[in-house]
């Protein structure tokens, strides 16, 4: 036996995919399932249009924001510990999984030849003596440098079983022996840092990504007595199969290191201005109360939010089809086309119906409260209340629950007198369904008194199942096995600002049931700007910045403590920086909502932004003409992040053109659900898309009543 130390580079093969988002944060706010199909629903007709007429603000009552608990714990403590308890819920069922099959295809085969020596690999496999059972770490975050450690405290031990046939060149014979060995890499540790510039606090600049610091030693055993025998052969061959087990890891995590160096870049459309309000006579309220009209009776057939499929093409606008003498929603619905984000716009939906509320006390406005309310509860209720949130859900006689029997029923009940189906994609409930029903009961709580009871069982029900699973969800989906697709749990690991305004929401409603679990989460306030930084490496998965702005709106409302309330406005203005010039009234409304002083310079635009999404059709196909003529168009270097199978994601940079600032609304590409989820530099097709697609208008009736609420209508 022979011990051996090796120095050079690598962590461990591809447990570095869940190293490096672990550790460094490098975790975005998204999808991590895909959508479910919706169903059919029986035919309606048209949705046509009345006469609204303007209401006078009403103050809706409050009660007292309770005061928060002051945090317990240090911040990078806390933040390790959260990173162990996922890395204990993912080791045995991705990371040693992957490992091993990392380890089994691209070290088979491998051949070392020296002198009269060559010794190829064979069945390479993981052994159980292998412990990596602490998690990778930080030793330091800050907007001057990050600082991986793996593991964060101790060593690792990687223990290789294989097969390995030694050849000998013995005069003119060279006889092929098979052998069994074992080769322990022991002592095993990586640290890699990473320098920022935060000369602009607004903008950290990744400047270096450090050479890692690497240690381990090599042993290898055998009961084997020939291997015994050329133990000194055998010596330099077994520390070359070390070297390239760890290289080979290293490979895995250092061209994502060295390609985002200079992240994150530029910022495309900076400096434009907000738009100038033109004046133009609008009826909003006229146009948006017949909106909310249709989307309660097409669109939301059993209480949660899908897209209608239409028997009949239409290509008017917003603005012509529902003001006064408008022929509206026309033809028929004869189906729908998917329920996977349900649950999302749902609480979109209920959001705008409370903020109509408040300013109306219009009882349209609390029946759409209520359907909205019912949806919401079956999509909980389905799954047996235990939280588990449901993407769709609907009676299994109607057509939508047909359509999700022929997909795929993850659970059923007894509901409302008959029973339901409901479904959870392919991939699971992912966070931004979670976070789109949240903010739809939490501002719900707030402006309508009577129902604060209904909302705080839902709230609760949801974040007392979140805290009993630690944050992390994998009931509703295949366990992981590299091969089918699977992207490991929905975990909230990572992601502070919305774990935080989790907290916040329900300690709203019950504080002294939630002061412990937000004091012991409070620390991770200080690591929430990485989050949010790393959101802005590009514009792709544009709907990250909608699921911050939402999280945010009721963090800043809720939260009475002021470090973890300075820590968050540091984090808010990254995000303020990369999307607070793109002329979006949704994020523009809530950046209002934080930061006051703003109102007065944004409000105009905001009336601008929606009058020209009015001019949009309200079906989800591009006009007929798109005339980008006075568009000027720059070369820009972006990164970007594709998910991966496990759980992790690649990060890669390349240069695209976007225009020199934010498109008009109505030159956007459109979007079926809410238009301010998607990016404002990519451009309509004339004609593209589906006439008989009649999209929701969530992008109209949600920040004209939040507008009302906020005096910029």
């Amino acid at each position: 036996m022979d011990y051996r130390t090796l120095r050079g580079a690598g962590p461990l093969l591809k447990t570095t995919l869940w190293c490096a988002p672990l550790a460094f944060g490098l975790m975005f706010a998204g999808c991590s399932g895909g959508s479910s199909g919706g169903g059919g629903s029986a035919a309606s007709t048209a949705t046509g249009v009345t006469t609204a007429t303007t209401t006078t603000v009403v103050a809706a009552p409050t009660n007292p924001i309770p005061q928060a608990p002051a945090s317990v714990g240090v911040p990078l403590d806390v933040f390790n510990r959260e990173i162990q308890t996922l890395w204990d819920g993912v080791r045995p069922q991705i990371v040693m999984p992957s490992l091993n099959d990392l380890l089994a295809t691209q070290l088979q085969g491998k051949k070392y030849s020296s002198g009269a020596i060559e010794v190829e690999l064979r069945n390479v496999r993981l052994g159980p003596a292998t412990n990596m059972n602490v998690a990778p770490g930080l030793l330091r975050l800050d907007t001057k440098q990050l600082e991986i450690r793996a593991p964060v405290q101790g060593k690792w031990a990687l223990v290789l079983e294989a097969d390995i046939r030694v050849q000998l060149s013995v005069g003119s014979l060279t006889p092929a022996i098979d052998l069994p060995v074992t080769i322990a890499i022991e002592d095993l540790w990586l640290s890699v840092a990473a320098d920022l510039d935060d000369s602009d606090p607004t903008r950290p600049v990744l400047q270096r990504a450090g050479a890692p610091q690497l240690d381990f030693t090599v042993r290898f055993d055998s009961t084997n007595s020939i291997v015994q025998q050329l133990t000194g052969a055998l010596n330099q061959p077994v520390n070359w199969i070390a070297q390239q087990a760890v290289t080979l890891g290293l490979n895995s995590i250092m061209p994502q290191l060295s390609s985002i160096q200079g992240i994150p870049g530029p910022i495309p459309g900076d400096g434009a201005a907000p738009l100038v309000d033109s004046g133009r006579n609008t009826p909003f309220e006229e146009v948006v109360k017949n909106i909310d009209l249709k989307l309660h009776v097409d669109n939301m057939p059993h209480g949660t939010v899908m897209v209608a499929a239409m028997d009949t093409a239409d290509t008017e606008t917003w603005l012509d089809a529902y003001r006064q003498g408008g022929p509206g929603n026309t033809g028929a619905v004869i189906d729908y086309h998917s329920g996977g984000d349900s649950a999302i716009w749902t609480g979109h939906f209920l959001a705008a119906q409370a903020f109509r509320y408040s300013v109306t006390q219009d009882s349209l406005a609390l029946d759409s409260i209520g359907h909205s309310l019912k949806g919401i509860g079956a999509l909980l209720d389905v799954n047996g209340g235990s939280g588990l949130l449901a993407r769709v859900a609907a009676p299994e006689a109607s057509f939508v629950g047909q359509n999700i029997s022929r997909r795929g029923v993850f659970r059923s009940a007894q509901l409302y007198g008959e029973r339901w189906v409901g479904r959870q994609g392919s991939k699971g409930i992912s966070r931004d369904q979670y976070s789109g029903v949240m903010f739809g009961l939490s501002i719900t709580y707030e402006l309508v008194p009577a129902l604060r009871t209904e909302c705080a069982f839902r709230i609760q029900q949801m974040v007392d199942y979140l805290i009993r699973n630690n944050w992390s969800i994998d009931e509703d989906r295949p366990q992981w096995n590299g091969t089918n697709g699977s992207r490991g749990p929905t975990f909230w690991t990572g992601i502070n600002y919305q774990k935080l305004a989790f907290l916040l929401m329900a300690h709203r409603t019950d504080p002294a049931k939630y002061a412990t679990a937000l004091a012991e989460a409070g620390p991770l306030s200080e690591s929430a700007w990485l989050g949010l930084w790393t959101s802005t490496f590009g514009t792709d998965h544009y709907y990250k910045f909608n699921l911050a702005h939402i999280g945010l709106y009721n963090y800043f409302r809720l939260e009475t403590d002021p470090n973890r309330w300075q820590d968050l406005r540091r984090a808010y203005a990254i995000t303020e920086r990369y999307v607070g010039h793109h002329r979006n009234p949704h994020f523009d409304l809530i950046q209002g909502s934080i930061d006051p002083s703003t109102q007065a310079v944004k409000n105009p635009s905001i009336r601008e932004a929606i009058r020209q999404l009015m001019d949009m059709p309200h079906r989800e196909i591009g006009p007929a003409v798109v005339d980008l003529s006075a568009v000027q168009w720059v070369n820009l270097s972006t990164f970007s992040y594709s998910n991966t199978s496990g759980g992790g994601f690649s990060v890669g940079g390349q240069t695209s053109a976007f225009p020199t600032e934010p498109l008009d609304v109505f030159l956007r590409r459109p979007t079926g659900h809410f238009q301010w989820q998607r990016d404002p530099f990519s451009p309509a097709t004339a004609n593209a898309g589906n006439a008989k697609a009649e999209r929701v208008g969530l992008g109209l009736t949600l920040p004209y009543w939040m507008g009302r609420a906020q005096g910029a209508f």
